[in-house]
């Protein structure tokens, strides 16, 4: 089958690339603006190499069901013959590199079952909080947070005269800073408040926030859930590991608040 091309080796432009790794995260990208019930756009995804490196993938939505059967969250493929498309201009992706693959009609996925054992289930490429202000730009890049949940705001409408819900999540960082974020639509109504909750009892819970957006609103900085958005409670992972043993502050007292 020949050696894969590593995501740095890439140059921006190649037709036929080989490549190989985990997939970690997938997801329907849609248009939240869609006048129509289908707002599916694309298949996106997050594939994970050996070095560490990673790489968005996309679906295109013509050919999502010739390849979305083969494809199975936490496994590990070998990819042929994908486009490297520059992701520059392109909104609402990862940028973990300057380009995106992209499948085509003559793409190959084959599942690796003897290889890829060492590569983790998880990776994420957490922005810091002082950061955020360069993330509110043209391409609206989507980004990873991890914090711990300072406050938990009910499901409800954004505003009395709006028809769209949401829940706002409070968390903070190891500077004790604090950052809030709005999930929108279903990410907030399954938000599990009551694990939370439970969690809290004289103890922090750490939150990771994957596929979020960046944005002003009545000039103040919002971190908001999209498309993409997944959420993961008290991980067993070490980076949340570390988190917790180096979390110096006073533990939030959180409590059930109403609509």
């Amino acid at each position: 089958m020949g050696s894969p091309t590593k995501f740095g080796d890439i140059t921006v432009g190649q037709q036929n690339c080989k490549v190989f790794g985990r997939l970690i995260r997938l997801w329907d990208a849609k248009n939240k603006y869609a006048k129509t019930t289908d707002s599916l756009l694309s298949i996106d995804g997050v594939l994970l190499a050996e070095d560490g490196a990673m790489v968005q993938i996309t679906i295109p939505k013509k050919v999502e069901k010739q390849f979305c059967p083969l494809l199975s969250l936490g496994s590990v493929y070998m990819l042929t013959d994908v486009s490297d498309v520059h992701a520059t201009y392109k909104k609402f992706i990862y940028h973990h590199q300057s380009y995106m693959l992209q499948f085509k009609t003559s793409s190959k996925v084959h599942l690796m079952q003897s290889r890829g054992a060492s590569i983790p289930r998880f990776a994420f490429d957490f922005s810091q909080f002082d950061q955020l202000p360069s993330k509110d730009n043209q391409s609206k890049p989507l980004l990873d947070l991890i914090g711990v949940i300072s406050y938990v705001d009910p499901y409800d409408c954004a505003s009395p005269t709006s028809q769209y819900k949401l829940r706002k999540i409070h968390i903070r960082n190891q500077d004790e800073q604090t950052q809030e974020i709005n999930l929108w639509g279903e990410d907030g109504e399954t938000f599990d408040e009551s694990a939370v909750l439970s969690k809290s009892d004289g103890k922090i819970v750490v939150c990771v926030f994957a596929g979020l957006t960046i944005g002003k609103y009545l000039d103040k900085l919002e971190a908001s859930s999209s498309s993409a958005t997944k959420i993961y409670i008290d991980m067993e992972i070490p980076k949340v590991e570390q988190y917790k043993k180096s979390y110096q502050w006073e533990v939030p007292v959180l409590c059930q608040q109403q609509p």
